[in-house]
């Protein structure tokens, strides 16, 4: 161990504080001169001045939460557009003398508001998870004396002691090191361990990132072999995950198109709703005799008429159930607007490993000197002595590649443990991320012979006459252009060149369905970005594989896009077509998805790490995998992969697109219900009759007849031309001018007409003709709106068949969505219970009619179908997503 200062010392870096040392600086100074700058000593720090730095500094979280308190989540569903139109309502309905109606509408509000709670929160938990990854318990040095302390009193100045399996738990600067090696792939996306040292970095300029240091092991880091001792230099908000943590925290998504297109239909809806009930009130009280209670009631019935009451409620569980679908597909959904918009996206910024490949490194195969595939018994010797995992039971412990290359020498029949007591290690030369090959020393048979094994190009001038044997350099080739890795062991006396052994090709094969669904993203208009940490070779040769790029894909480098300014930025990746980008970092990742969704984009990202968290959060669908990721990107992701599959995030685009023309049918059919509830309330106001329809009834046929055939139309399965067609623009309203027309002025009209005809057709029976007067009539009254009522619930009946796809056969078969028979039976069920269960019907201020009258609901679903028929035929189209 080096020689330590005994005594703390304020900081020599730079004026800088404990809590601020600069991780550059501190690798420039020996392993002393760093526990000088930190104010701390080989004996580490006393616990006295370790809490005074605990006060000072705060703990050792990435960020302190701040979250907003549910209770403001929950008041923010009574106080929307809607919410906010509905207790103006029940007001009136108060002031107008009708508490029985003014009861009902507060019970909407209440029901609406608890249930959007219920499905929309969630807590934000992205902060906290970060210390999910890192070590819950830490072995520091205090006081001389080393103990467990938790990882979040860890304060700049801690002296810790790492070894294999550790998580580091706070940005450190090493002070001695055995063999070290750590994964830093949750930060950087590399999956290749890196060798770390003590020693002093002189020269800082190669590299970029603080992690990339040396003699840095950055909070959040796995030690995979070795052991070091180390000092705490950056805790907190300062740390490495503190500065992921605040880009994560400093993005701000705002609301999804779905969302801001129902706000927007829900403005719509209560500008049209108070300026109508103003005028019913005015016209009213100051054009007639009527009271001015009276002309509340009124007017609370046209505000109430209005206002689609179920259509939030309704759209949480379509939006819910299509979750369920996606999940039974393998893609949980967090947040449920996602469901809309994974249909909409226009590019997949995915990453590599895993996810196009099916992370699993296996050793494809070997090649001799002679071209030889069997390995000799050097080849294992090399393979097993030449290697620093070790066996745990029934599992190998240790660096993946050295993992598999053990396991290779077991499966050939050679026991490892046997030959490393046979030819004991004498001396040993780490793996080096620069070096990229490690040497072994080992005494056998009385002699000393070297074994190396790394990059054939890092070998080279090591071997004999500097030149590769023929068929093994052959192989390289082969291996490389097919995406593999590959791997040269070598041996020979030590201080001599050495003789090469053979080759070992290591291979991640892709997964036999992104292929696929590559091609599927190619026929519908979505194209994909692969955003990797690993090497541009590596990234191309999946890519090629996968059908992504073509053999001489251009490759954009993360040292490169620092230089870039926006627009050439976006240049370089391209607006049509796909790209790659290989070596980005966290920054990059989040910068290129943050353009492109400014240029218009709609961005579904992949990612497992830390890193990876930023962009996850800001595009407008993160998607994590659940298999291999980090609790950090599963909390920041909208969607997590049960199967870490890219072909499951193609299934949830189907699924996606499939839910948003669901949810254009389900509004339409809800607010063509709007447009029949309103017209007996015109009726009323202009015409010297009653009223044909009661506001009780409005709420009945809103919050009743009207919820379960919307969401079965909600729960359409996805059409198998989906896929076939580009993707939505990302500005189409919800709403189209087209849906608008069909649903208002041919939809609602059809629906208005059979209530009315209903309606008078009472009056009918009982002897009144045109232009006669209602008065004579007054006893069938209740009669005659109960037939309105019914005759509106027969509109929906037909509308509902109306707003599906395909041949009438298609559309009246109950085969492909079993939701559709449910809702039709709830429909017709509930209206019979209104009518006919006494006490009941008198709330809803109805009566029971005859059975014939029944008849009205057969009749006037099938008058509407007909007349739909002849719509489609005249403007030739097929369903409600082609308007």
């Amino acid at each position: 161990m080096c020689t330590m200062a005994s005594t703390p010392a304020r900081s020599a870096v730079s004026g800088a504080s404990p809590g601020h040392a600069d991780a550059a600086s501190l690798a420039s100074l020996s392993p002393p001169d760093r526990l000088v700058a930190l104010a701390s000593s080989n004996e580490g720090l006393l616990e006295a001045e370790a809490a005074q730095r605990l006060v000072e500094l705060g703990p050792n979280d990435p960020v302190a939460a701040t979250r907003r308190h549910p209770t403001f989540a929950f008041f923010a569903q009574f106080t929307h557009t809607l919410a906010l139109l509905l207790w103006f309502a029940a007001g009136l309905s108060f002031a107008a003398g009708l508490p029985t109606l003014g009861g009902a509408i507060l019970a909407v509000i209440i029901v609406n508001g608890l249930f959007a709670f219920l499905q929309e929160h969630r807590a934000e938990q992205v902060v906290a998870s970060l210390m999910k990854r890192v070590a819950v318990q830490a072995r520091a040095v205090r006081g001389g004396g080393e103990r467990q302390i938790p990882a979040a009193a860890l304060v700049p100045g801690d002296l810790v002691r790492l070894a294999a399996g550790d998580v580091v738990p706070a940005d450190c600067v090493l002070l001695t090191t055995g063999n070290l090696t750590l994964d830093l792939s949750m930060l950087t996306g590399e999956s290749v361990p890196v060798e770390r040292t003590s020693d002093v970095v002189a020269d800082r300029t190669s590299a970029t990132r603080t992690h990339d240091l040396a003699c840095i092991a950055p909070a959040g880091s796995a030690v995979i072999t070795g052991t070091a001792d180390a000092v705490v230099y950056a805790t907190g908000p300062r740390s490495t995950l503190g500065e992921i943590s605040a880009l994560v925290q400093g993005v701000h998504r705002g609301s999804s198109a779905l969302e801001r297109e129902v706000a927007d239909l829900s403005r719509l809806t209560a500008i049209v709703a108070v300026l109508a009930g103003t005028a019913t009130l005015s016209l009213l009280a100051f054009a007639t005799d009527t009271t001015i209670l009276t002309a509340l009631t009124f007017a609370t019935g046209v505000i109430v008429a209005l206002v689609p009451e179920g259509l939030l409620p309704t759209l949480s569980v379509a939006l819910a159930a299509g979750a369920k679908r996606m999940a039974v597909r393998g893609a949980a959904v967090r947040r449920l607007s996602a469901v809309e918009i994974v249909g909409s996206v226009t590019t997949i910024c995915t990453d590599k490993t895993g996810t196009l490949t099916e992370n699993a490194l296996s050793i494809r195969g070997f090649v001799g000197p002679d071209g030889a595939s069997e390995p000799t018994h050097d080849a294992l010797l090399a393979a097993a002595l030449c290697n620093d995992a070790h066996q745990n039971g029934e599992h190998v412990e240790g660096d993946p590649i050295d993992a598999l290359l053990l396991q290779w020498v077991l499966a050939n029949d050679e026991d490892h443990a046997v030959l490393r007591e046979r030819y004991p290690r004498v001396e040993a030369v780490p793996f080096d991320a620069h070096r990229r090959y490690m040497t072994a020393t080992c005494r056998c048979n009385g002699t000393l012979q070297t074994f190396a094994k790394g990059a054939p190009e890092a070998l080279v001038d090591l071997i004999d006459g500097e030149s590769i044997p023929r068929p093994i350099a052959e192989a390289i080739e082969a291996a490389t252009g097919q995406g593999e890795r590959v791997l040269l062991l070598a041996g020979g006396p030590p201080g001599q060149p050495l003789s090469a052994i053979g080759l070992v090709r290591f291979h991640d094969p892709p997964r036999p369905e992104v292929p696929a669904a590559i091609a599927a993203c190619k026929r519908a208009g979505v194209r994909i970005v692969m955003l990797t940490g690993d090497h541009p070779a590596t990234a191309r040769s999946v890519a090629t594989s996968v059908g992504l790029a073509v053999d001489d894909a251009s490759v954009l480098h993360g040292e490169a896009i620092d230089a870039m300014g926006d627009d050439a930025l976006l240049e370089a990746i391209g607006k049509s077509g796909n790209a790659l980008v290989a070596r980005a970092d966290p920054h990059q990742k989040l910068r290129i998805v943050s353009l492109l969704r400014r240029s218009g984009e709609v961005v579904v990202v992949t990612g497992d790490g830390i890193n990876d968290a930023p962009a996850l959060r800001a595009a407008d669908v993160g998607v994590a995998m659940g298999r291999r990721g980090t609790e950090v990107a599963k909390q920041a992701a909208d969607v997590v992969l049960a199967d870490d599959n890219f072909a499951t995030i193609v299934a949830a685009i189907e699924e996606g697109r499939s839910i948003k023309t669901n949810i254009r049918r389900f509004v339409s059919y809800v607010l063509t219900s709007n447009v029949a509830e309103l017209a007996p309330f015109l009726v009323y106001v202009f015409l010297p009759v009653p009223l044909p329809l009661a506001v009780i009834q409005v709420l009945a046929i809103d919050l009743g007849t009207d919820l379960l055939p919307a969401l079965a139309l909600g729960l359409e399965p996805p059409s198998h031309e989906s896929m076939g067609r580009p993707p939505e623009p990302p500005g189409r309203p919800l709403l189209t001018r087209n849906l608008a027309l069909t649903t208002f002025l041919f939809f609602g009209m059809i629906e208005a007409v059979l209530g009315l005809c209903a309606w008078i057709g009472r009056y009918w029976v009982e002897g009144w003709r045109p232009f006669g007067s209602l008065a004579p009539y007054q006893a069938v009254d209740r009669e005659a709106a109960t037939l309105a009522f019914l005759g509106i619930v027969a509109g929906q009946i037909g509308c509902l068949f109306a707003q599906r796809d395909g041949s009438l056969h298609k559309r009246l078969s109950l085969n492909g969505n079993r939701w559709i028979v449910w809702g039709l039976l709830f429909e017709i069920g509930l209206a019979l219970v209104l009518v006919y269960v006494p006490g009941l019907n008198r709330i809803f201020s109805m009566t029971a009619v005859s059975p014939l009258w029944l008849l009205v609901l057969p009749f006037g679903a099938g008058l509407f179908l007909a007349l739909d028929v002849i719509r489609r035929r005249l403007c030739g189209r097929r369903g409600t997503d082609d308007v």
